[in-house]
């Protein structure tokens, strides 16, 4: 059995927001992580975690394949799309759900993931079965000195400050349009009169909220670097093809965490070699080239029109 393996670091190129749902008053704090240190201490540390990551690649890989493959919006303006519950499965990893079948259909599973080389990579579950994935997706750890115990010699950095050096808390505020008299005017007559005569909004109708507001939201800050592991086991040409496939179409907009509509969490990725580890032979590793993607696009080009009868016979 081999493995492949990826080692690099990811850099923020703008302050990342990742909420781990604490809340402290008007503030949303970034997901914590308990940290050993070496002399026994343990320290929480912000982490952003390999389950977002690999719900964002795996977005992003099978959005890219369904295009390639004739799914979207056509120049006329129609819609080619997926049944509902094959939706779910490739994006969301599907569900658990009583058959009525007696076992498990094996020879469908070998079909789906030979057709979609992405089902085998990153797994799912459909009818009474799992199918595990082959891919790993490492958490974001900063690299700060509360962490460079714990990080391979290569990506340490003995510069590097406390991560609390790092993070930051960044202040938003919402104003009430209503009170600007350059768009005020699109709110309908009567109701203004209303306002502009003393009524409240909550007078007018029960389903106003509060516009006006402050918040605050703790960020790593800008340039703090992350080490970052993906390893995949034992995978296909094709399959190592596709998962290369999703990081490229992922550097295409690179973004992690939360707020990106409003420029948090883009990323740069400094992707070392990958190392190829053969568990019969050879315990070192090799490095290997990044394949030239031509068997999956091909692969896909192909077999497009039966990947798309496969996918609509998913109930």
């Amino acid at each position: 059995m081999k493995t492949i393996t990826f080692e690099g670091i990811v850099t923020a190129v703008t302050s990342i927001i990742h909420n781990g749902g604490e809340q402290n008053g008007i503030s949303s704090m970034l997901r914590r992580e308990k940290f050993v240190q070496p002399d026994g201490s343990v320290e929480k540390i912000p982490v952003i975690s390999g389950n977002s990551i690999r719900g964002i690649l795996r977005d992003v890989g099978m959005y890219d394949m369904l295009q390639k493959v004739g799914y979207g919006v056509e120049d006329d303006g129609t819609v080619t799309g997926l049944p509902l519950s094959a939706f779910y499965f490739l994006f969301s990893g599907g569900a658990l759900s009583s058959t009525g079948e007696n076992g498990i259909n094996i020879e469908r599973f070998r079909k789906m993931k030979e057709l979609i080389p992405l089902i085998g990579v990153f797994g799912g579950a459909i009818g009474n079965a799992i199918m595990p994935g082959k891919i790993k997706i490492g958490k974001l750890i900063p690299i700060c000195r509360e962490t460079l115990h714990l990080i391979p010699t290569k990506y340490q950095n003995h510069n590097a400050e406390s991560i609390w050096e790092y993070c930051q808390t960044e202040m938003y505020t919402r104003r009430d349009d209503e009170k600007n008299d350059r768009v005020r005017g699109m709110i309908d007559g009567n109701v203004r009169a209303l306002i502009s005569g003393g009524a409240s909004k909550t007078d007018i109708t029960k389903a106003s909220t509060a516009q006006q507001m402050m918040y605050r939201i703790e960020s790593l800050a800008a340039g703090t670097q992350f080490y970052w592991k993906i390893t995949v086991d034992d995978p296909t040409q094709i399959e190592f093809e596709s998962i290369i496939n999703t990081l490229l179409a992922f550097s295409k907009s690179p973004y992690l965490g939360g707020r990106s509509s409003v420029g948090h969490g883009e990323v740069s990725i400094k992707m070392d070699n990958w190392v190829e580890i053969d568990s019969r032979a050879n315990l070192q590793g090799k490095e290997i080239d990044l394949p030239l993607l031509k068997a999956y696009l091909t692969h896909l080009e192909q077999n497009k029109e039966e990947i798309r009868q496969f996918l609509n016979t998913i109930k």
